[in-house]
C-alpha cells in the first residue's frame, strides 16, 4: 500500500524539515496518523527532535503538524 502523506496547507507538498541541535535540516514526512517518519532519501533518526514547528520544503509555510491537511 502506498504511503499516505499529510500535506502542506499552503502548497500541498508532503516533505518537511526541522533543525537538529547542530542546526542541520532533518527531512521527513507526516503520515495520516499525524506521526512524522523519515524520507527514504534521508533515512534520518527522528528521535528527540522538536516537532512543535515544522517547515515545508516547497514553500514558506511553517507551523504545527496539526495544521497539515489530507487533501488540497
Amino acid at each position: 500500500m502506498p504511503e499516505q502523506y499529510m500535506l502542506c496547507p499552503k502548497c500541498g507538498f508532503h516533505r518537511y524539515f526541522v533543525k537538529n541541535s547542530e542546526g542541520k535540516q532533518i527531512y521527513f514526512h507526516v503520515g495520516f496518523d499525524k506521526k512524522p517518519f523519515p524520507t527514504k532519501q534521508s533515512n534520518a533518526d527522528l528521535t528527540g527532535l522538536d516537532f512543535s514547528e515544522i517547515f515545508c520544503t516547497a514553500c514558506s509555510w511553517s507551523g504545527k503538524p496539526e495544521r497539515l491537511i489530507k487533501y488540497l
